[in-house]
């Protein structure tokens, strides 16, 4: 009998901690999973990445995947094609697609567009001394910081097309080309021009957000943001709600300097003048949270200007709240 008793508690001993691994196994069900397309060496990967980092996704209950992306083309094709869930893109895209039956949702990531960098020793410092000068504009003439340049220099009679020598090109080409010296001026993205800046010898004469100033827009309109089907935000609303959440928290810590070391790699700083460039332009950028009816107003006033017709179905600038 002892024997026996023996061989019980012996079979007992061997499988009860089976048996609590099998029930643990069986409560630990997966997150559920938000997916991002990102650049892998744009901007928004900075604030996607700390989120991974710090663990916010999780602490709101999912799990960030991140798809790297080639360019912004791979990523309005990703979103189409239901790939991911969210890409980086601009609002003037997002409003096309829901004016054409498509309706996406914005949340803003960032007011930061193009600056206009020149020479140190330059005399170039508005619109009007562009005339007969070299331009070098980053990306295509479909780019809103062009488009707005292109609009204020003609409010003030000035054809940029006609009146310089304008030419379209990738960044770290057209970089290139202002450190030769075979462009006047550039016209390049935030980050490229904090480079330049940080690097020495170059200098900004103006931001695209001035220029909107001058069209009597709002500066603080933020041009870039996180792009969703509204489809997909109506049917996961709390997962929705849970990223912006995340998106927040993480603008939230990068206004602080101790998250950023981990993200230096990211960002490719190969000098502390480019990093600390880099968190500026970052930190300058960051929208409201929310986007007031004054904002939208502003929205609507750009829509003309960046060559739209009809109106602006502001329906985009919802964000999350679907109501």
């Amino acid at each position: 009998m002892y024997a026996t008793l023996l061989r019980i508690l012996f079979l007992i001993a061997l499988y009860v901690p089976a048996l609590v691994q099998a029930q643990t196994q069986t409560q630990e069900q997966p997150l559920p999973q938000v997916r991002v397309g990102m650049l892998q060496f744009g901007t928004a990967h900075w604030e996607l990445a700390h989120i991974q980092q710090a663990g916010i996704d999780r602490a709101e209950g999912y799990e960030l995947v991140l798809t790297p992306l080639a360019n912004s083309a791979a990523g309005l094709l990703a979103l189409t094609s239901g790939s991911v869930d969210w890409i980086i893109a601009d609002w003037v895209w997002a409003a096309k697609r829901t004016r054409d039956g498509d309706p996406l949702r914005f949340l803003p990531f960032s007011s930061q567009i193009g600056q206009v960098m020149v020479p140190a020793d330059s005399n170039i410092d508005s619109i009007a001394a562009l005339v007969g000068k070299r331009i070098g504009v980053a990306g295509g003439p479909q780019g809103k910081s062009w488009q707005l340049l292109d609009a204020a220099a003609k409010q003030q009679g000035v054809d940029l097309q006609r009146d310089a020598q304008v030419s379209f090109g990738a960044p770290p080409l057209l970089n290139r080309e202002l450190e030769a010296g075979r462009l006047d001026a550039l016209l390049t993205f935030w980050h490229f021009a904090a480079r330049l800046e940080a690097g020495g010898g170059f200098k900004l004469a103006f931001s695209a957000q001035s220029i909107a100033e001058t069209l009597g827009l709002d500066p603080r309109l933020p041009t870039l943001g996180y792009l969703a089907h509204e489809e997909w935000v109506v049917e996961n609303q709390q997962l929705a709600k849970a990223f912006k959440r995340s998106v927040y928290a993480a603008k939230q810590d990068l206004r602080g300097d101790e998250p950023w070391s981990a993200l230096r790699p990211l960002m490719r700083a190969d000098s502390d003048e480019v990093f600390e460039a880099l968190k500026r332009g970052y930190r300058d950028g960051e929208p409201p949270s929310e986007l007031a009816p004054g904002l939208i107003d502003s929205a609507r006033r750009a829509w003309p200007l960046l060559g739209e017709e009809g109106e602006l179905p502001v329906t985009i600038f919802g964000g999350v709240e679907i109501r």
